[in-house]
C-alpha cells in the first residue's frame, strides 16, 4: 500500500508542477488532501489481487508518466494558444480539454493493456481531468480579469493626459 500512496501522490504532484504558478500553500495543501483522499478511496475498495501503477515494469511505468507529462503539456500549450476574448473562453477551454482528453484516453488503454485496475485507472484520469479543467477555468477568468483591470487603467491614463477643454 505504501507503493500504491506514493505512486497516486507523485502522479498528482506531476499533475500540478506543470502550472509553476500555482504553487503557494492552498495549492500544496489541496495536493496533499487529494492524495490522501485517493489513497483512502482505493485502499478501502482494495482487495489483493489490485494491481496499481506501481506493480507494472518500469518500462510501462515510464510510458505512463510519458503519457502524463504529455497531458500536462497539452493542457499547458493549449492555455497559451487559447483566444483570450471573454464570450469564448468557456469554448476554448473546451477545445483545450477535447483535445487533450486523447492523451488522457491512451493513457487509459495503456494502463488497462497492463492489468491495471479499472476502477483506479478511471478514478484516476477522471481526477486528472478535473483537476486540469479547474486550473484551465481559472487561469482564464483570472486573464479575463487582469485584461480588463488593464484596459481600465490604460482608459484612466488616456483620461489625464488629454486636455481638458
Amino acid at each position: 500500500m505504501n507503493k500504491l500512496t506514493f505512486v497516486l501522490l507523485a502522479l498528482l504532484i506531476g499533475v500540478v508542477a506543470c502550472d509553476s504558478d500555482s504553487a503557494n500553500k492552498a495549492d500544496s495543501e489541496s495536493v496533499e488532501n487529494t492524495a490522501t483522499e485517493v489513497a483512502t478511496e482505493t485502499t478501502s475498495a482494495v482487495d489483493e489481487s489490485l494491481i496499481t501503477p506501481a506493480d507494472i515494469s518500469e518500462e510501462a511505468q515510464a510510458e505512463m508518466y510519458n503519457f502524463i507529462m504529455e497531458y500536462n503539456q497539452c493542457m499547458m500549450k493549449g492555455r497559451l494558444e487559447a483566444t483570450t476574448h471573454p464570450q469564448q473562453v468557456q469554448q476554448a477551454a473546451n477545445d483545450i480539454l477535447m483535445k487533450c482528453d486523447e492523451v488522457l484516453e491512451q493513457l487509459k488503454t495503456h494502463l488497462l493493456a497492463n492489468n491495471v485496475n479499472e476502477a483506479l485507472v478511471i478514478g484516476m484520469t477522471n481526477k486528472m481531468r478535473s483537476r486540469g479543467a479547474r486550473n484551465l477555468m481559472t487561469k482564464a477568468m483570472n486573464n479575463m480579469a487582469a485584461q480588463a483591470v488593464a484596459a481600465e487603467n490604460a482608459q484612466k491614463m488616456g483620461e489625464e493626459t488629454t486636455p481638458a477643454q
